[in-house]
């Protein structure tokens, strides 16, 4: 039996739990108590993900014992593999392995994150043994369920639910004991050590637009991950993205040495060519590592030198953006009219016409629109008086709230359009290849508004996905197409609705289930506990505190406030839609 040593000890970690700021209970709430009046205020708040105190696991494992069979070898091995990025470096792993295995082997390769026990058969070892002259080779086939991939820049890859995977290990007997001779290059961890060892890092890229961060999840082992940030940073963002984010150096800074120190309260970064950027780009690629390596904070000493000698630690002490978004409202549709829910009051904002034909709402201060069940998209301010159809009567199958004055829809055949609400005439249809012919089932764009996330159904290969792809945007903010790639976030069937709970969050439910998936997006998705037959999701701050809304198939709207580990409380009555915005 593979043994080894765990130390648990308190720590910060990055965890999905959203910090109250309020101190206020809301209690239940009926659509009867309604004030007059729209909220045109409220607080900036950092939706990143914040800090909870928990327990971070310390591996200490064993080096193989005497006489140990293959499989015990193995399962040794593999019970190794999670101390390399977290501490050793995979010092103890190699010993499970032959001297040119070990100098052979690259675990940098890549990560392949497995749930479960693995299966093991062993095939040839008692031959080898039964020869004697201390010689022979054995084969350990491996089986697992995979959950998902990170490559050697750190971006996650889901995989198909329970997809077995099968891997294959030569051992051979070296004076009398077995070890590890081939084996595929990368290392193999299971989930729960996963959570572990690696950690979840947002790399802050520059939007298109120039004005805005957007995160670039990627996931680091904890031994070195301010190195590895710092490098994937400089090298560019995740494909995905595409043309959503600029560059952060155009390949041409590197890192001056291989790691990024800390004492204290102070980390180091050495870099070269530094010095041959603009001094407004060494200003933003400063500003840029701060965020990165602060998790979104920027109170902390960094110094950062060029190999010139140039000190650029202040480089950045002018430039104010950063990674925090408004505080977004909740919006219902309730006998229709068009309630704004910011606290223990239900503020009425009008009534609109042909409401209770409405199936779904986008709306924020600036305005919104209702999906009717024709497919119609009827725009109305923020007064709620009607300012006309949108998409010049195109049919809608989904409709979301933008930023700003945007309202995104996507029709049965997966195109997706632009409007806005009490602007001009005209919207912008995007062509979006990957999307042609297929049913959108939901989607939601992100606080930023750099990042969109879509769940549909395809006929062509019988399957269905959420993914999220990168927003492209000009100079005036403008959206002007998605990125060529996208990222899978899941496979599950029968999505129905999806929000970004913060800005490195997604919740998504699934029709007539108690639950749907979570994840720090993209990354490991986890079981998310929702009210029954949920048919649509918001977040929204009540009360000023960060929470996740739920609207069943009953018109029942409940939310989790704080947390999304939070109880589920009453919220409102007799509801045929919810929207959050700005």
């Amino acid at each position: 039996m593979a043994m080894r040593k765990v130390t648990v000890c308190g720590r910060m970690i990055r965890g999905v739990a959203a910090v109250c700021v309020g101190v206020m209970v809301l209690g239940g709430l009926s659509a009867c108590s309604l004030t007059l009046g729209l909220p045109t205020d409220g607080p900036v708040q950092r939706l990143s993900q914040v800090q909870r105190e928990d327990h971070r696991v310390f591996i200490d494992p064993q080096g193989p014992t005497d006489d140990a069979t293959p499989g015990e070898i193995v399962r040794g091995f593999l019970a190794a593999l999670p101390a390399g990025p977290q501490t050793d470096g995979f010092k103890v792993a190699r010993q499970f392995l032959t001297e040119a295995a070990a100098k052979s082997w690259k675990p940098e390769t890549g990560v392949v994150v497995f749930h479960g026990e693995p299966d093991l058969r062993v095939s040839g070892a008692d031959a080898a043994t039964a020869s004697g002259a201390g010689a022979g080779h054995a084969q350990v086939d491996m089986s697992f369920s995979e959950v998902g991939s990170i490559d050697r820049d750190g971006v996650f890859a889901t995989t198909g639910a329970s997809q077995s995977v099968h891997k294959g290990l030569t051992l051979a007997r070296i004076d009398g004991q077995w070890r590890i001779d081939r084996l595929p290059a990368g290392i193999m961890i299971e989930e729960s050590d996963f959570q572990q060892v690696f950690r979840q890092v947002q790399l802050y890229q520059r939007s298109s637009s120039a004005d805005t961060l957007v995160p670039d999840t990627r996931w680091f082992g904890w031994k070195q991950w301010r190195t590895l940030a710092v490098r994937e940073l400089l090298d560019g963002s995740a494909p995905w993205l595409g043309d959503a984010v600029h560059a952060a150096s155009n390949g041409k800074v590197k890192l001056a040495m291989d790691s990024v120190p800390s004492s204290g309260s102070q980390i180091d970064v050495r870099l070269s060519d530094a010095a041959t950027l603009s001094s407004d780009d060494r200003a933003m690629l400063v500003r840029q590592i701060r965020l990165t390596l602060g998790d979104g904070n920027d109170d902390y000493d960094l110094r950062i030198i060029d190999s010139s000698g140039l000190d650029l630690s202040d480089a950045d002490s002018h430039i104010t953006l950063g990674v925090e978004q408004p505080a977004r409202h909740l919006y219902t549709l309730s006998n229709r009219s068009v309630v704004s829910i910011p606290s223990q009051n239900l503020i009425k904002l009008g009534e609109v016409e042909n409401g209770k034909d409405a199936r779904s709402l986008a709306f924020t201060s600036r305005g919104g629109a209702v999906l009717d069940s024709s497919g119609t998209v009827q725009c109305f301010d923020r007064g709620v008086t009607p300012c006309g159809t949108l998409f010049d009567g195109r049919r809608a199958r989904v409709i979301t709230a933008g930023t700003g004055r945007e309202i995104w829809m996507a029709d049965s055949r997966g195109n997706i359009a632009i409007d806005t609400v009490d602007g001009d005439d005209e919207h912008s249809l995007l062509h979006v290849p990957w999307l042609d012919g297929v049913s959108v089932n939901a989607m939601a764009v992100s606080p930023e508004g750099s990042r969109i996330v879509i769940a549909f159904d395809d006929a062509g290969d019988a399957s269905s996905r959420v993914v999220m792809a990168g927003v492209r945007r000009d100079a005036e903010n403008h959206v002007a197409g998605l990125s060529g790639a996208f990222t899978v976030l899941s496979r599950a069937s029968g999505v129905n609705a999806v929000t970004f709970y913060n800005d490195t969050t997604v919740v998504y439910s699934t029709k007539g289930s108690l639950s749907g998936y979570q994840q720090l997006a993209p990354g490991p998705e986890s079981t998310q506990q929702l009210p029954k037959n949920t048919v649509a999701l918001a977040s929204a701050q009540i009360d000023q505190t960060l929470s996740l809304i739920a609207l069943d198939d009953s018109g029942n709207v409940r939310y989790a406030r704080g947390s999304l580990a939070s109880a589920w409380r009453m919220l409102d009555l007799q509801t045929t839609a919810i929207s959050s915005g700005v």
